[in-house]
């Protein structure tokens, strides 16, 4: 889904793109970007000790870590490609689509009960159309502009999901986005920069939050679970007004931060032997998804964590949860059926001459091979 991407696309069409970057985006002077060599700095076998001081500092950034997110769809000596937010919220978005149809239809079955009347009167059946008509005129203009802008067009008939590659070994960020959202753009790992808490503005207004340091603070502290991480490209040129090279990408699942900045960054830095080896918890799968397989890997995921945790088989808790959500997975299952999958260019050479597959679910070998070009 791109509801982010898609809010900041309207807010870059209502306003010029540096008012959207400094509101929506939350990128301005206020807000503390960090580089790709801030983090926690392995320790070689024939470096000193670090001092008291430098503990001190490596303190202050978090462990690289993916805590159990499943927004990993491959990991490899090359690169690791995750997505964006917001898939949970596509059955739900399903769901409320069909409720909606189903209620649209309440006011054609009274007019069909008014048309088969024992004795129809021919200015009934005029008064009926005309009721109806109106009503989907109505219906079809609702969904038009207060729906289909906001929360239908970012979430069906367009890409399943956005694929970023972060690929170490030619130092490139590939993305995969549909072009309304950004479009499939190749990035230089060296220009990115990490807004570790970005929150969307809700109710604030953009002079709000330019002028209120109050405010400004309240929007850190609601992101909660609505956190995300954003990289961010600035201009090539500070003074070119197409501001040619810019870009912003929302990065992993809902309440994503700085443990997976700092998990990509020392990926990218270090390699793959730096980074925690991914869980059979923080894997997302590739292409469409079954019912089961859904609600398996994304209704029930925190629930099966929890359990693993506790150690005591499935719980009452977990059973509970099995029972509130599997009549909509085939929603979700049928939903997903509405988008695409979105492939990677053979002429980007991404994935190093080593082809991928593009469904299912978990590690994927060859983990390691030589970089080849593209044939």
């Amino acid at each position: 889904m791109f509801l982010s991407e898609n809010s900041y696309r309207n807010e870059r069409r209502s306003e010029d793109a540096s008012k959207a970057l400094a509101y929506y985006a939350d990128i301005n002077q206020h807000t503390r970007l960090y580089g790709i060599h801030e983090g926690v700095k392995p320790h070689g076998e024939n470096e000193p000790k670090p001092t008291r001081k430098e503990k001190l500092q490596q303190q202050e950034y978090a462990r690289p870590s993916l805590r159990g997110m499943g927004t990993l769809f491959d990991f490899n000596e090359h690169f690791i490609e995750l997505s964006n937010a917001g898939e949970e919220k596509r059955s739900l978005g399903f769901m409320l689509l069909v409720l909606f149809g189903l209620v649209t239809l309440l006011p054609v079955y009274f007019v069909g009960l008014m048309l088969t009347a024992r004795r129809p009167y021919p200015q009934d059946w005029y008064i009926a159309m005309g009721i109806l008509l109106l009503m989907g005129a109505l219906v079809l203009l609702l969904i038009y502009f207060m729906i289909w802008p906001y929360m239908l067009a970012p979430t069906f008939l367009t890409s399943l999901r956005a694929r970023y590659r972060f690929n170490r070994t030619t130092r490139k960020v590939y993305a995969l986005r549909p072009k309304k959202y950004g479009g499939n753009v190749v990035l230089d790992w060296d220009r990115v920069q990490a807004h570790v808490r970005w929150a969307p503005p809700k109710s604030w207004t953009a002079e709000q939050l330019a002028t209120s340091e109050v405010a400004r603070e309240e929007r850190q502290r609601s992101a909660g679970l609505d956190s995300n991480l954003l990289l961010y490209w600035s201009p090539l040129d500070t003074n070119d007004p197409e501001r040619k090279g810019e870009d912003v990408l929302w990065v992993g699942p809902t309440s994503s931060g700085e443990s997976l900045w700092q998990y990509i960054r020392t990926f990218m830095e270090d390699g793959m032997d730096a980074v925690p080896k991914p869980s059979e918890h923080e894997w997302l799968r590739k292409g469409f998804s079954g019912p089961s397989e859904h609600l398996e890997e994304t209704v029930m995921h925190g629930s099966h964590m929890r359990d693993d945790i506790v150690g005591k088989g499935t719980s009452g808790a977990t059973y509970g949860n099995y029972a509130a959500n599997f009549l909509w997975a085939p929603l979700h299952s049928l939903a997903e059926r509405l988008c695409c999958w979105p492939t990677f260019p053979e002429e980007w050479n991404s994935d190093c001459g080593q082809k991928r597959r593009e469904s299912g679910i978990g590690p994927e070998e060859p983990l390691r091979w030589p970089c080849r070009a593209s044939r």
